[in-house]
């Protein structure tokens, strides 16, 4: 067994490797890039997409006896930002926390912590706590906070309204309004801006944490903020009667959006919903998505079948495209030709070769199939099977001797059978093609620095089906969860791996209820509500939560 001093001297590679998370393969193709880039292994392995920023800020918490923490659940305090600046903690990797009793808490990325722990005690003259994190993660921390610890969003929001409601001839753009509504956006993890007009006023409402947020109001003759919109994402501003879809990017606090716009006619105007989707390149692990253990190994062995084709289903914004990506991780990406098409891109991995849906140029997820097939791959991952057309092409790949990945819309993993009989594939193709389904909903996560313990009620108890539980847990809200008593998302999920008695079920025509029926006596399946339950039972998430989601 390597001692501490030992252990301390390996390599980050070589810790990642022990840890079974990299292969001698990905260190040798990273040394290969570090005689050109000259950056660092662990760097270059985060950015050839083998190992997240959490992997090796996890490696490096257990190398160095660091308590690991995650930036996106902490809440700085404003006092101890104003300690330091905004390039110094930038220069050095770290994000203040808070200080008292002559100590400050910090979070940090640095490879030169000793040399921190120095600057701190010089600048401040409190002795430093210090936590591991995420590079990526605490770089945009400070933009974040530093920003708005200058640029208090809320206050210019309503000196921009007030601006503008006073401008009665219309002199005034309405960009510095549009700009400041994305920045609050941002600051409040909005995925989604909606703007209602109502009879008297103009609603604007954030989706935070899959959830409807009014936030606040706007006088009437603001609604040319609309126009404005459509303009950037280039709509025809004359049509007023019909329903439109657009687009634009934007720079937020160093971070380009795509902003996917959609209007549709209401009696009181037009009505908007903005999506914001960053454009990124770090992704998450299974782990950080909520998958247990004993699952993740399952995934590994479903995504790493030679052929046939694995599906995500559940409804948009369920995060399937997110596991999708987490599930590449998995795959061995110096030894297979993996490529892409999707619609957008939303996450960018080096290794892996993707291209986006151009409907102008005919380049649809069916045809792409069909080109990928000269492009010698091991692994094709389509964005979304939504017609005919896509879904037999893409399960003829799969029994060609390629793996094939991609999404559907069902409510359960045996839905995706009649939704394929549905879409004209026959069902002796399915059973010989399927070769995994994971079926998932997001659930809020309680909020860790509100979060509380609470005896449960007779309904909830019932709910689960569980008297054992004594203790269940509750967020009250705070200032860290805007309230809700929730920060964060988590996964309840189910993995089906279909085995001889399910494909043979699935050829002979079986319906639904009876496939359901047989998987459900499988002692190896867990259902979505059995891994809600266990999610509540460990007090990730509410029974409320849950109800919401699944229903009752």
């Amino acid at each position: 067994m390597d001692t501490p001093v030992e252990r301390q001297r390996k390599p980050i590679g070589e810790l990642l490797k022990e840890k079974g998370l990299i292969t001698e393969e990905y260190i040798g193709l990273a040394l290969q890039d570090q005689r050109v880039t000259k950056e660092r292994v662990g760097e270059i392995l985060e950015r050839l997409g083998f190992v997240s920023q959490y992997d090796v800020a996890q490696t490096i918490s257990e190398q160095e006896g660091r308590e690991y923490l995650d930036v996106e659940e902490c809440l700085p305090a404003n006092e101890t930002l104003r300690l330091f600046n905004l390039n110094v903690c930038l220069t050095n990797d770290f994000l203040p926390l808070d200080h008292g009793n002559g100590r400050v808490r910090v979070v940090t990325a640095t490879h030169d912590v000793d040399g921190l722990i120095r600057l701190i005690s010089r600048q401040t003259g409190l002795e430093p706590d210090v936590y591991q994190g995420e590079k990526g993660k605490i770089a945009n921390a400070v933009q974040h906070y530093y920003f708005f610890l200058d640029n208090p969003v809320e206050k210019l929001l309503e000196r921009e309204i007030n601006a503008l409601t006073a401008d009665r001839e219309e002199v005034r753009s309405p960009d510095n309004l549009i700009n400041y509504l994305l920045q609050y956006a941002v600051k409040e993890r909005a995925s989604d801006i909606h703007i209602r007009p109502m009879d008297q006023s103009i609603n604007v409402a954030f989706r935070v944490d899959g959830v409807m947020r009014p936030m606040f109001s706007l006088p009437p003759n603001l609604k040319r903020m609309t126009a404005a919109l459509k303009m950037r994402a280039e709509m025809d501003i004359a049509e007023q009667r019909l329903p439109q879809d657009g687009s634009f990017t934007a720079d937020i606090l160093n971070t380009t959006y795509e902003i996917r716009g959609s209007t549709t006619v209401c009696p009181y105007g037009e009505n908007m919903v903005m999506r914001l989707l960053p454009m990124r390149s770090d992704f998450l692990g299974l782990q950080q998505l909520g998958f247990f253990p004993e699952d993740m190994e399952l995934l590994r062995r479903i995504f790493n079948e030679p052929y046939g084709i694995v599906l995500l289903t559940g409804p948009t914004g369920s995060g399937k495209s997110t596991t999708l990506y987490a599930a590449v991780r998995t795959l061995n990406l110096v030894q297979k030709h993996v490529i892409t098409v999707e619609n957008p891109i939303e996450y960018r991995v080096p290794l892996v070769r993707q291209t986006q849906v151009n409907v102008k140029a005919n380049y649809t997820f069916a045809n792409a199939i069909r080109y990928f097939l000269r492009h010698d791959p091991d692994v094709i991952l389509v964005g979304e099977i939504r017609d005919q057309e896509t879904a037999t092409t893409a399960l003829s790949a799969s029994e060609t001797g390629h793996l094939v990945l991609s999404t559907l819309h069902t409510n359960t993993a045996v839905g995706v059978i009649p939704r394929l009989r549905s879409l004209g594939v026959p069902s002796f193709q399915i059973a010989e093609a399927l070769a995994g389904v994971v079926s998932q909903r997001l659930v809020r996560r309680i909020c860790p620095s509100c979060k509380e313990p609470y005896e449960p009620e007779a309904w909830e108890l019932e709910y689960l089906g569980r008297d054992d539980l004594e203790t269940l847990y509750r967020g009250h809200g705070c200032e860290a969860c805007g309230h809700s008593g929730y920060h964060g998302r988590t996964l309840v999920y189910e993995v089906l791996r279909p085995d001889a008695d399910i494909s043979a079920r699935i050829g002979r025509d079986a319906t639904m209820d009876a496939l359901q029926e047989s998987i459900d006596h499988r002692d190896d399946f867990v259902n979505i509500f059995q891994c809600a339950v266990r999610k509540v039972s460990l007090g990730e998430t509410s029974v409320e939560e849950i109800v919401r989601v699944l229903g009752r």
